[in-house]
């Protein structure tokens, strides 16, 4: 394991950390821009130019348009648009009812999905290692979910919805590289989505968003898409080297807590916190698996 890390420059950590920084950020500006008034299929229609532009370019810089945008196989980029769809719903759904810090928190189980995901469908094994992960992760989510309790919400579970469809969009596009590169099923799923948002805004909403909540859907599709070319380029930079990149996701989490208190005067719990350092710890015992 340490050679491993020593092998990873500390330039893709730092990048990753700047990812994981702009992808939370992401989630922020939707929040704020929910907080606004600001409906789901509003967010998908006036962010579409920023994103579709973002993704070209980042297409554009990473091999060229034609090797990530061409599309070879339409039925798997239906499929992940579908996903996407599923996804950002729960996600968006969450955002809307729990406090930024505990979605973000929540969120984090998605790597823990994908490995459960792995062991069941992909021939992946249950070891010593992997059962202290879920273990953590278990444990952790309870303290968050606090069920049963009246500190409890079921709203949550939305939270942990678009965790586990996060993992299981992200394990469709590792079993299915033949079709299309990481950055093409995201730009096929986006337009995807923004096609279906659009024809029901046009059929039942139509109400376009006042200024506030327009500067906010373009910051976050700008941090949105900054994120992910600076995870893509901190994976770039670590070659082979990546299962330990992933610790960076977790800043993350004090991000969320701490801007979660400044701008909606919200503090998680003292169990939410405890709960936060479980998943945590599941994480980086999952990021020492070769």
């Amino acid at each position: 394991m340490t050679g491993q890390v020593a092998k990873t420059p500390v330039a893709a950590f730092v990048i990753m950390a700047l990812g994981a920084a702009g992808l939370t950020l992401g989630d922020f500006f939707i929040k704020i821009a929910l907080s606004s008034g600001v409906t789901l299929a509003t967010l998908f229609v006036f962010a579409w130019p920023l994103t579709c532009l973002g993704l070209v370019a980042m297409a554009h810089i990473s091999g060229g348009i034609a090797q990530h945008l061409t599309p070879k196989h339409p039925r798997p980029l239906m499929i992940r648009a579908v996903l996407l769809l599923i996804t950002s719903w729960l996600n968006i759904t969450s955002l809307s009812f729990n406090t930024y810090a505990e979605h973000a928190i929540l969120f984090q189980l998605s790597p823990v999905f994908a490995l459960g995901l792995g062991i069941v469908f992909l021939g992946g094994k249950l070891t010593l290692r992997t059962a202290l992960v879920f273990a953590l992760c278990l444990i952790g989510a309870w303290l968050v979910l606090q069920l049963g309790t009246s500190q409890g919400s079921v709203t949550l579970l939305f939270a942990v919805g678009a965790a586990f469809m996060n993992a299981v969009t992200n394990s469709y596009i590792g079993s299915h590289k033949w079709a299309a590169t990481a950055l093409g099923f995201t730009f096929y799923a986006f337009n995807g989505v923004f096609l279906v948002m659009a024809a029901y805004w046009t059929m039942a909403e139509r109400l376009l968003p006042d200024l506030a909540g327009l500067m906010w859907i373009q910051f976050s599709a700008l941090f949105g898409v900054a994120g992910m070319a600076f995870v893509g380029r901190a994976f770039l930079l670590a070659h082979k080297n990546i299962s330990t990149l992933g610790t960076m996701l977790y800043v993350q989490i004090p991000i969320a807590v701490v801007l979660g208190a400044l701008v909606f005067d919200t503090v998680p719990p003292v169990y939410t916190i405890i709960g936060s350092l479980f998943i945590v710890a599941g994480g980086i015992v999952l990021s020492q698996r070769r």
